[in-house]
C-alpha cells in the first residue's frame, strides 16, 4: 500500500474528507476514492431509481455557495456530495437530510444530501428556512460521517446559522426519541384533558393540574443541559484560540470527539499542544499538519 503524502492529506482535508477517530490510512483512501465516484457508483447500483440527475448535485450554483460557509467555520468545501430533490421519508418539519450509508457491508461510508422538492426553486420552506442555511448544516454531518460524537454534533452544524438565538437554542433536543417523547407527553397531556371534562370530572381535572409542569420541567433540564454543554465547547474552543487563533480553533474542533473537547475545555494551550504531539492516529496526523504545524 502507498501511504498518503502530506500534500494528499491536506487537499483531502480541505474536502470534506476527515479521518474517523479510528479509521486507518486504507480504508481512509477508498473512502475516499469511492466518494468520489459515488455519482457513477449509484448511477450502476440504482440504474433508473437513482434520486437524481447529473444535472442536479453540485453542480448547482446555490450549492456551491452554501458550502461556502462550511469551508469558512471549518475549514472543507465537500465539493464531491450528490444532491437530490424528494420529500420521501422527510419529515412535515424537515426540509433536509443527510443520509450517512453503506451500500453493502463490505463498501465504504459514504453521503448524500436530500432537500424537499420546493427548495429546488425556492431559497425559502414555509417562509421560515433557509436553503442556503439547510444545506450547510447537512454538509456539516456529512464531513463527520465516520464520527460516532452525538454530544457535541449538532452544536457544530447549528454553528453554521446566521441566527444567534439558533445557533445556541437550536441543539436543544438531542434525538429524534427526545422530541417524540415530548410531543407525545404534550399531546398525552391535552387528550387527558378533554378527556375529563368531556366526563365532567371537574375535580378529577383540578387534581392532575401538575402534570402540566411535567413538559415544563422536561424543556428547563434540556435548557440546562444545552447551556452546560455550550459552555464546555466554548471553553475549549477559547483554549484552542489562545494557541491556535480563532479561525483554525473553529477548524480543530470539528475535528475533535466529545471527549476532546471535554478535555480541551480544561486544559491549557501548552497541555493541548502537547496532547497533539503525543497522538498518532491518523485523525490527529492530519490536524497537526493541517493546523499545528507553521
Amino acid at each position: 500500500m502507498e501511504f498518503m503524502t502530506d500534500q494528499q492529506l491536506r487537499d483531502s482535508n480541505s474536502h470534506g474528507f476527515i479521518p474517523g477517530p479510528d479509521e486507518s490510512e486504507e480504508k481512509f483512501s477508498q473512502r475516499i476514492e469511492y466518494c468520489r465516484n459515488l455519482h457513477n457508483i449509484l448511477s450502476d447500483h440504482m440504474g433508473e431509481e437513482i434520486p437524481f440527475s447529473p444535472k442536479e448535485s453540485t453542480s448547482l450554483s446555490f450549492f456551491q455557495k452554501a458550502s461556502k460557509k462550511t469551508q469558512n467555520l471549518y475549514g472543507f468545501m465537500p465539493d464531491w456530495v450528490p444532491i437530490f430533490f424528494s420529500n420521501r421519508q422527510l419529515s412535515p418539519w424537515h426540509g433536509a437530510c443527510a443520509w450517512i450509508f453503506q451500500l453493502k457491508e463490505d463498501t465504504p461510508t459514504s453521503a448524500l444530501l436530500q432537500l424537499r422538492k420546493s427548495l429546488h426553486h425556492s431559497k425559502r420552506l414555509l417562509g421560515i428556512y433557509d436553503r442556503d442555511e439547510l444545506i450547510s448544516h447537512e454538509l456539516v454531518h456529512v464531513g463527520r460521517m465516520m464520527f460516532e460524537e452525538p454530544k457535541f454534533e449538532e452544536l457544530l452544524a447549528y454553528r453554521t446559522s446566521p441566527s444567534r438565538f439558533r445557533r445556541f437554542f437550536g441543539p436543544l433536543i438531542q434525538s429524534p426519541y427526545e422530541s417524540f417523547f415530548f410531543i407525545s407527553v404534550l399531546i398525552g397531556i391535552v387528550a387527558l384533558d378533554f378527556y375529563l371534562l368531556l366526563r365532567y370530572s371537574l375535580e378529577t381535572y383540578m387534581q392532575a393540574q401538575w402534570l402540566k409542569g411535567i413538559p415544563l420541567l422536561m424543556a428547563g433540564y434540556a435548557t440546562f443541559r444545552l447551556w452546560r454543554k455550550q459552555r464546555v465547547f466554548n471553553k475549549c474552543l477559547k483554549n484552542l484560540s489562545k494557541l491556535l487563533g480563532e479561525e483554525k480553533a473553529y477548524d480543530v474542533i470539528y475535528r475533535l470527539t466529545d471527549t476532546e473537547i471535554k478535555q480541551f475545555s480544561t486544559m491549557k494551550p501548552t497541555e493541548i499542544s502537547t496532547y497533539a504531539q503525543k497522538e498518532s492516529s491518523l485523525r490527529w496526523k492530519v490536524i497537526t499538519l493541517c493546523y499545528f504545524l507553521p
